[in-house]
């Protein structure tokens, strides 16, 4: 199984969990306004030259919060990775995850309150909970009550494809 297919449902699941209250929804909108606008996409190359400089750190601490030494620990059980390993995937997985975000919201022209339902959207592909071989519950429970798996939609978006 791979690690970044366990890696981005986390972070949606958390960004979902995180937006379920209006003020989440607003905070989301304005750090997608502000930091992530989805111009990363346009330069992969220079992204992946120096991540860091894209702030996954950051973003991590939003969305995760408290929970991210035990998110890390339970992927990494799942996929085999180190947490540490898994600490670096999530790091360079989350800017994109906000990059793309911010792409949709700015082509779509979502308001604060639609950012929840794109997340929503892209994590609710499928009911199956087919999340490449995560169990999408097991880290829904960790921020929300709603256990939708299905990130196919969002890496195809992401690719390009």
């Amino acid at each position: 199984m791979s690690a970044l297919s366990a890696a981005l449902p986390t972070i949606l699941t958390a960004l979902q969990g995180n937006a379920q209250s209006k003020l989440g929804q607003k905070q989301l909108a304005g750090a997608l306004e502000k930091d992530h606008d989805g111009s990363l996409l346009d330069n992969l190359s220079e992204f992946f030259d120096n991540p860091q400089a894209a702030n996954g750190k950051g973003i991590l601490k939003h969305a995760l919060g408290s929970r991210r030494t035990a998110v890390e620990g339970m992927l990494s059980q799942k996929t085999g990775v180190s947490a540490g390993g898994m600490s670096k995937i999530l790091e360079i997985a989350a800017p994109l995850v906000m990059a793309y975000l911010g792409k949709e919201k700015k082509q779509n022209n979502l308001q604060s309150n639609g950012i929840g339902s794109l997340v929503s959207n892209l994590l609710g592909g499928n009911d199956s909970n087919n999340s490449g071989g995560i169990d999408i519950g097991d880290i829904a429970s960790m921020f929300i009550n709603n256990k939708k798996g299905g990130i196919l939609g969002f890496l195809g978006g992401l690719l390009g494809k």
